[in-house]
């Protein structure tokens, strides 16, 4: 009963962030993104203060800092879970808030962390982000994220039950998975999350080339804290407490004294 009482609670929430009468249902085309002096607060918590920026169709944006920083913050604002208090955020310049939150959602790819993995087949795991696909596609981007070396091991090959959150798989071919579920989705706008942070190095580098493979013609947003992963970006954005505090590309940010020299040279060994 305690935990029918506990069900029966949560049934009776409502979503804060509501859909217009005539919300907007159509397909990103060209997916730049512009944040209009965002000014986010939660739990009167400052986390953005002003923020603004435009991002080009098809350019790769990364967003760096420490943590609190306000880079997951950002993800969740373009996501819709919550609003910002001041200020606006546009894909294509319409507002975010004229869309369908869950026709948005969808037109969004992501590479999580952590990919979440249910109890099935290798097959019906990347088959989720497009139920409509065909055994080709779903085959190109098995080889495309190169786990069709990884799965031919396999006694059941892409018919391989994953387990409970993919308990069977190493964090590298869960990733993978993850890889192959984004192509297979084919959107516009794609938020690579920490998407190599668990890795270890060697399998690491071996992701980077796929994801450098899937972030091509795609608006990207990268989030990391190992600057490897984001040296090769078009733009990356330095984030500290809520204010960007340095811009520019890698060449750029590591001839200037701030934020971003500093974790450079950490993590190159300069602390040793």
């Amino acid at each position: 009963m305690t935990h029918f009482q506990a069900l029966f609670k949560y049934n009776k929430l409502e979503n804060s962030i509501k859909n217009q009468a005539h919300a907007l249902t159509k397909h990103i085309k060209n997916a730049s993104i512009s944040f209009n002096n965002i000014t986010f607060t939660y739990k009167q918590k400052n986390i953005l203060k002003n923020f603004t920026l435009t991002i080009p169709a098809g350019k790769k944006i990364a967003l760096i800092g420490p943590s609190g920083a306000g880079k997951s913050t950002i993800i969740r604002l373009l996501y819709r879970f919550y609003d910002p208090q001041q200020g606006s955020i546009t894909i294509d310049k319409n507002d975010i808030k004229n869309y369908d939150q869950e026709f948005l959602r969808g037109e969004l790819s992501i590479v999580p962390q952590e990919c979440v993995l249910f109890d099935d087949t290798i097959y019906n795991n990347i088959k989720f982000s497009r139920p409509e696909a065909t055994n080709k596609e779903v085959w190109q981007a098995i080889k495309f994220a190169q786990l069709d070396k990884t799965i031919k091991n396999f006694p059941q090959q892409e018919k391989t039950v994953v387990g409970e959150r993919g308990i069977r798989l190493s964090g590298g071919e869960k990733q993978r998975v993850s890889i192959a579920r984004a192509l297979l989705a084919k959107k516009k706008i794609l938020v690579l999350d920490e998407a190599t942070s668990s890795l270890d190095s060697a399998t690491e580098h071996d992701i980077q080339e796929d994801l450098k493979k899937l972030m091509r013609g795609k608006t990207t947003i990268i989030i990391a804290h190992r600057l490897s992963t984001i040296m090769h970006a078009d733009h990356i954005v330095v984030l500290d407490k809520g204010d960007i505090v340095q811009q520019g590309n890698h060449r750029q940010l590591i001839k200037q004294q701030g934020l971003y020299k500093k974790l450079w040279n950490l993590q190159k060994g300069g602390y040793l």
